[in-house]
């Protein structure tokens, strides 16, 4: 039947290709996204759109709403999870109630030092730990890809060279691990999201901003502090690209979630690979603007200063009743990310 199907449309001058294509349903969905289209990640979240859409021959349009425009960063989970949109890019870590595990490999600083391997760990959470899994059953959400962060370095309004220099600083935080972290540096880790960081450091209510190489070019901070670290955290997972749970079990035809996981494993690969390129560009972008490298005296005594933030991930966890969960978490945390980046060294 098939074949006489496709020498019919022969006959009248259809492709293949565009008889496939006519298998897919229309689709026209919505993606609510956190943050604005410069980002590197963001880049690639209009090409995974994109590419749905040309895949699908125009069947699957997925229009992308930047900037919060039609939901803030705090809401599109819900709004996800409730079926209000259709798809969300926010980042796991500003929901330290509803997503408390799969947050944290985006909420713990000064672990990874490998982008594959964050992410890897964090799709092999969701994969396999039935208590990242229970808790995205909650929320009625599914991450369909990841992306990482590059490490993030402070760029201050003045030089920090020496531990000294750490002594009371007000530095960009978020979530509840960076303030511990910077607790023990002697700083002060001040909460705020990312588009108020520009002001803070305009104003002095910040001292230094605490972002990656790339997304100090994106969101243009040299142009209130010219003052960069060169003591670092490591890369992190970050936002994924969430979809409503039960319309993807229950309402999505086979063909059209085969094709958008296709798509979606194409571009986290695509996204390491253009966080990598992204930094190497961003740091010789910052020294045209100004912007100085500065060689901390100690990098010994900085990373002891620093504590396990496992460990204190997961004592926070603990005093939140998850201890059992948080040891499953932890436990293969630590046992996936030595395989990985010793594989990856």
């Amino acid at each position: 039947m098939k074949k006489l199907l496709l020498a019919a449309c022969a006959a009248i001058g259809l492709s293949a290709a565009a008889l496939e294509a006519a298998d897919y349903p229309k689709m026209n969905l919505k993606l609510a996204h956190f943050g604005p289209k410069v980002f590197v990640q963001s880049e690639v979240d209009q090409w995974w759109a994109d590419e749905i859409e040309r895949r699908s021959d125009g069947q699957i349009k997925i229009r992308v709403y930047w900037g919060g425009s039609i939901g803030k960063a705090t809401e599109i989970l819900k709004l996800v999870g409730n079926g209000v949109i259709d798809f969300g890019a926010t980042p796991q870590a500003y929901f330290p109630n509803e997503l408390p595990l799969i947050g944290a490999p985006n909420a713990v600083p000064a672990v990874f030092q490998d982008r594959a391997a964050a992410v890897a760990v964090s799709q092999e959470l969701v994969e396999q730990n039935p208590h990242v899994q229970a808790e995205l059953d909650a929320n009625n959400v599914h991450p369909l890809f990841f992306h990482a962060l590059n490490s993030f370095y402070p760029l201050c309004t003045k030089p920090v060279t020496s531990m000294q220099d750490f002594e009371g600083l007000k530095i960009r935080s978020f979530g509840a691990f960076q303030p511990p972290m910077w607790d023990a540096l002697g700083a002060v880790g001040v909460n705020v999201f990312p588009p108020d960081i520009y002001e803070g450091l305009q104003r002095g209510l910040l001292d230094c901003g605490f972002f990656s190489a790339d997304l100090y070019k994106a969101t243009k901070l040299y142009e209130v502090a010219t003052h960069m670290a060169d003591v670092g955290v490591g890369p992190v997972t970050t936002w994924p690209i969430w979809v409503n749970q039960d319309k993807w079990n229950n309402s999505y035809p086979d063909n059209v979630k085969q094709l958008i996981s296709e798509v979606s494993q194409e571009a986290q690969a695509r996204s390491l690979a253009a966080l990598a390129k992204a930094e190497v560009e961003a740091f010789a972008f910052l020294k045209e603007k100004g912007v100085e490298l500065h060689t901390f005296s100690d990098p010994d005594a900085y990373n002891a200063a620093i504590p396990d933030m496992i460990d204190v991930w997961s004592a926070n966890m603990k005093a939140k009743g998850l201890e059992a969960e948080a040891k499953s978490v932890a436990s293969f945390w630590r046992d996936r990310m030595a395989e990985l980046e010793n594989l990856s060294h």
